[in-house]
């Protein structure tokens, strides 16, 4: 079972139900026993598919910047 979130940049990920942590592509890394869950998946395909509604339903990110560079 696969858990879909948004980190505090705004993206939306998955994860294992199972995991602990999740690193964010901006380098955030995200205790996932305190992310709020929007939904669940039975496998990673159908978790890709929320996540990619999720960040192209109106609110499309723009500018996504590597943690820690400048």
């Amino acid at each position: 079972m696969y858990i879909v979130f948004r980190c505090t940049c705004g993206r939306h990920l998955y994860a294992l139900q199972d995991a602990k942590t999740r690193t964010c592509p901006c380098g955030k890394r995200t205790n996932l026993r305190k992310a709020k869950v929007l939904a669940q998946a039975e496998d990673a395909r159908s978790a890709g598919e929320i996540v990619r509604r999720l960040q192209m339903g109106g609110q499309e990110m723009r500018g996504f910047r590597q943690a820690g560079g400048d």
